[in-house]
């Protein structure tokens, strides 16, 4: 009896400590499981898209032939929109084409006269003059140019302002006028106090249709000595009341490098109704 009671107290004994150690083990594993939980929301699978048929429609033959038939009504709607601005700023506004006019110049008619325009000169709004009906400057540079003037006058022909020589001094203002006072030395060709120049090189009159012309030839220097000098070429008459004036100028540099055989045959084609 004795032994049986010492075994169960063995037992006892081991089943506590048994007991002891596992839960000593659940205190010891327990903090491993703290802060990580099962996310047991279910996530959101999003449907597959759906295939898209590919559609293929095949034009009738009657509708390619209405749209080949637009196509070419556009394309000759372009080409004939573009010959005004061509035909208003010559070929050298024709960047892309062949050189359609090889005389280099272009017939143009204003309010009663007309004249051969080099063709590489543009019109612009510049009205330098009073009375100024037109202005056209070169592409290249703007001393280059060409103006109109056009003026009512109580006179009923060119004669009636005296001879050429006469009506040159009148006209003088389209020559540029020194507004210079100051005292400066003869030197440089031009006199004492002065620093401006003109040369009369030609004068001459001629007859077209009853109608006299004067025609004049200037070089115009400054003492600054830009260009080396302008040249300038006016023809002028009278018809009907009105006085035309047509004046012609040019760098000295760039008169010797073409200018002068365009805009003598601009100042000689000058003609008024």
């Amino acid at each position: 009896a004795e032994e049986t009671s010492r075994l169960d107290i063995r037992t006892h004994r081991v089943d506590t400590m048994a007991a002891i150690t596992s839960a000593a083990s659940a205190v010891v594993a327990r903090p491993a499981f703290v802060g990580k939980t099962e996310s047991l929301r279910a996530r959101a699978v999003a449907p597959a898209a759906p295939k898209r048929a590919s559609v293929v429609t095949f034009a009738s033959a009657e509708e390619t032939s209405r749209r080949a038939a637009l196509s070419t009504f556009t394309a000759a709607g372009v080409a004939l929109a573009a010959k005004p601005s061509l035909a208003a700023y010559g070929d050298s506004a024709n960047i892309w084409g062949s050189t359609t006019n090889t005389s280099g110049f272009i017939p143009y008619s204003g309010d009663g006269y007309a004249f051969l325009l080099p063709s590489k000169y543009n019109p612009t709004r510049e009205r330098p003059y009073p009375n100024c009906d037109a202005y056209f400057e070169d592409n290249f540079d703007a001393v280059s140019n060409i103006s109109v003037i056009v003026e009512k006058v109580n006179k009923s022909k060119i004669e009636d302002f005296g001879s050429p020589e006469a009506y040159l001094e009148q006209i003088g203002y389209l020559l540029g006028q020194q507004v210079y006072s100051g005292e400066t030395r003869s030197e440089g060709g031009f006199a004492a106090n002065r620093v401006s120049t003109a040369a009369v090189l030609d004068v001459f009159t001629k007859s077209n249709k009853g109608k006299t012309y004067y025609y004049y030839e200037v070089l115009t220097r400054t003492a600054d000595g830009d260009e080396g000098g302008r040249h300038q070429l006016i023809a002028t008459t009278v018809s009907d009341g009105v006085l035309y004036t047509c004046k012609l100028q040019s760098g000295d540099k760039r008169w010797f490098k073409g200018q002068e055989r365009d805009l003598k045959q601009t100042w000689s084609s000058f003609t008024v109704a």
